[in-house]
């Protein structure tokens, strides 16, 4: 699922540079940007998948850091869904690309740091509570 995620971004930015093109002109800039995107908006939902694969905290038999990094990955998926799918392509349209090369990797790793501190807490809280013996 990572890897159709790094495909579905890196095909949006190919599509945006060959708008309207039947011979397109491929150059190391298309190229950078292409796995620019790709690695990038892969990047934190790799990086969640693997954090969760190294812990096996549960609460009531969900792994809530697998949870944590589906939720990434499935937001990862909707929004570039939608943007290569759903979305219309306007023959003039500066810059989508590039956009979303810079906004969603940093949405997508945001919302993996706070859903991981979010399970830290959660951990953490269920920890001080089962070993507190003053209360």
């Amino acid at each position: 699922m990572i890897l159709l995620l790094m495909v579905m971004a890196s095909v949006n930015v190919i599509l945006d540079f060959t708008r309207d093109e039947f011979t397109p002109d491929i150059n190391t800039n298309m190229v950078i940007s292409v796995l620019a995107c790709g690695f990038a908006t892969a990047f934190p939902a790799g990086a969640a998948f693997l954090i969760s694969a190294k812990t096996r905290f549960k609460i009531g038999g969900v792994k809530v850091y697998r949870l944590a990094s589906d939720v990434v990955l499935g937001i990862g998926l909707l929004a570039w869904f939608y943007l290569l799918v759903i979305r219309e392509r306007p023959e003039y349209y500066e810059g989508a690309s590039h956009m979303y090369v810079a906004t969603w990797p940093v949405l997508l790793g945001a919302i993996a740091i706070v859903l991981y501190l979010s399970c830290l807490l959660v951990q953490g809280t269920l920890w001080a509570i089962k070993h507190n013996k003053v209360l």
